[in-house]
């Protein structure tokens, strides 16, 4: 190589080098500050994917609950500085008018985005579109909402959902997390393992502003099974639609297929909006009537009359007498010097088992639960369910059934021969549901046999594949002997023809049932029904079944302070029954 062409190779490397030496100094020293900002600014964020809850159907594939996208407004601070976070601070103030450090004091900070503001409208998306360069490290995301279509509907049924408790993070790991929504009353509860998907994840490589530039890994969220139900909403409505009618603020009514134990409707009242349970709580949450509370299933109360339906069962199982063996009913029993009278003051006159139960005649049972005492009363009363856990996907509470041991615990007195003449006729310490009180009548129908209620039809993975199918279960049977069964049901069929329970009475439904009337408090007689305060007028009951000869329909009506089971709460099943087959869906069912 000439001299020549030497330096020039090496004057050209030397220029090289020099270039990149200045190239070097201007980016590791003048700007050397602005490029590690922005270096740092341009970062992976790990983004949660919400999966959406299973959907709830009816039995005829009706929605009941379903996820719907919403969009939220969200902000991850731990790449901000303190001269960011001020400026940031008056810019979505200016913006959204957020305040921010009031949403943090409400909301600690923790590894996931704080979420500052809920179901973004279409403004408010244009309004961050237009201002995201001025607001760093918030985002918008895309999470379900659950939507309950039918409002107020099977409110009791369905529940609703909510964030997650410390309880829950814990009991469900990975599969949520402090932002996604777990159940919190009715199938939403009691199902929360099936319904919740799993949450899926990605990292995105995002910039200063919190765009994204590109996505680095995805992991896709898994949507959770759906449910069906047994409830046929057609059904529902009719149910709910009666009772209000009615002009009754506080009750519950249970229909239930008496050949599998489906329930085909269960409806508590007063009602509440789940869609709005967050929104409107203070007001929920302050009603004196309590309308997130399920009389259907939770509600205690005594049984009154209705419990003379086993009593009757037990009496002809107990005696060799004949149940035609008449008993004088006078409209009053003496037991010592206490005079305990029957509703008839006048007196029902000689009535055999049939006629009681026709009438209701206090008298028949005085005598009778009195000669079999307690310990048989409450023995008969387990044999068809009463004061028994009931297995159902919603939680059930058990009926109480007093003993005279448990009396001398609890108030340290011996059990009077009083109260077990109150017992007889479901009146006293004693009490029971509203499901107890329908099974108990499902176990006459059928002649001993009382099947498992249930809820639940199936449940489908995401694909919509069946991967559980419910089948009908046995959950108690009464052995004995079928005419004992049959003169119940005839002495229930005389009760709607012309005795207690005639407003039971159809030409549309060939119906039959027991009425009942549970005192609340001692009323002196005489005293007019319009001056007793509301709280202390009488619950009232009626438990029935349609039609007489092939009973489908087994139906349970309770009118919390209804004062008579006859005159309010027979007269709902009616009407219910008689729409059910005015629209034809006795047929379907």
């Amino acid at each position: 190589m000439s001299r020549r062409r030497f330096l020039v190779l090496a004057g050209a490397l030397i220029i090289v080098f020099a270039v990149i030496l200045a190239r070097l100094i201007q980016v590791q020293i003048l700007r050397g500050k602005k490029y590690r900002e922005l270096s740092k600014r341009n970062y992976l964020r790990t983004r949660i994917l919400y999966p959406p809850r299973g959907d709830i159907y009816d039995r005829k594939g009706e929605k009941l609950a379903f996820d719907r996208p919403r969009y939220v407004l969200s902000l991850d601070l731990h790449r901000l500085d303190r001269k960011e976070l001020d400026r940031l601070k008056k810019n979505l103030k200016k913006v959204f008018d957020i305040e921010l450090d009031k949403v943090l004091k409400e909301n600690p900070q923790g590894p996931e985005p704080v979420r500052l503001k809920e179901d973004l409208s279409e403004d408010d998306l244009a309004s961050f579109y237009s201002n995201s360069f001025r607001l760093p490290g918030v985002f918008v995301e895309a999470v379900p909402k659950r939507i309950y279509p039918h409002d107020e509907r099977l409110c009791h049924i369905l529940g609703y959902v909510g964030y997650p408790t410390r309880r829950d993070l814990k009991r469900y790991g990975k599969r949520i997390s402090t932002n996604s929504f777990v159940g919190k009353l009715g199938i939403e509860r009691s199902l929360d393992k099936e319904l919740l998907g799993k949450l899926g994840r990605e990292e995105v490589m995002v910039n200063a502003l919190g765009k994204v530039l590109k996505t680095v890994r995805r992991q896709e969220p898994v949507k959770g099974n759906s449910v069906v139900l047994t409830i046929d909403l057609r059904v529902q409505e009719i149910v709910e639609d009666v009772f209000i009618e009615s002009g009754q603020v506080a009750g519950a009514v249970v229909l239930i297929n008496a050949k599998t134990g489906e329930i085909l409707a269960l409806a508590s009242f007063p009602r509440f909006n789940p869609n709005m349970v967050y929104s409107r709580w203070q007001k929920i949450s302050k009603n004196k009537l309590k309308p997130m509370f399920n009389r259907a299933t939770r509600g205690r109360y005594p049984p009154a009359s209705v419990l003379k339906v086993p009593i009757s069962y037990a009496i002809m199982e107990t005696r060799t007498a004949s149940p035609w063996e008449k008993v004088l009913c006078t409209g009053s029993f003496f037991l010592g010097n206490r005079r305990f009278y029957c509703w008839n003051v006048q007196g029902h006159g000689p009535v055999n088992i049939i006629e009681a139960l026709r009438d209701s005649c206090d008298i028949y049972y005085y005598n009778f639960g009195y000669e079999m005492g307690p310990s048989t009363i409450m023995r008969y009363a387990r044999k068809f369910g009463y004061g028994e856990q009931i297995p159902l996907e919603i939680p059930v509470r058990r009926g109480f059934l007093p003993s005279p041991e448990w009396k001398r615990r609890r108030f340290g007195q011996p059990w009077y021969d009083g109260d077990t003449v109150n017992l007889s006729i479901g009146q006293g310490f004693m009490l029971s549901t509203l499901m107890e009180q329908t099974l108990m009548m499902m176990g006459i129908i059928n002649n001993g046999v009382i099947y498992r209620p249930t809820l639940v039809r199936e449940i489908r993975d995401a694909s919509g594949e069946v991967i559980w199918k419910n089948r009908r279960k046995v959950w108690k049977v009464i052995k004995g002997k079928q005419e004992y069964f049959a003169l119940i049901r005839r002495g229930l069929r005389e009760a709607v023809k012309r005795g207690t329970g005639a407003r039971a009475f159809s030409r549309i439904v060939d119906m039959a049932g027991k009425t009942g009337t549970a005192q609340v408090a001692y009323i002196r007689r005489g005293i007019k029904r319009k001056k007793v305060p509301w709280k202390l007028r009488d619950h009232a009951w009626f438990i029935g079944f349609a039609p007489y000869r092939d009973p489908l329909f087994v139906i349970g009506v309770l009118v919390e302070h209804g004062e008579s089971g006859g005159k309010v709460a027979a007269p709902i099943a009616r009407k219910i029954m008689e729409r059910l087959y005015i629209e034809g869906l006795n047929r379907e069912l």
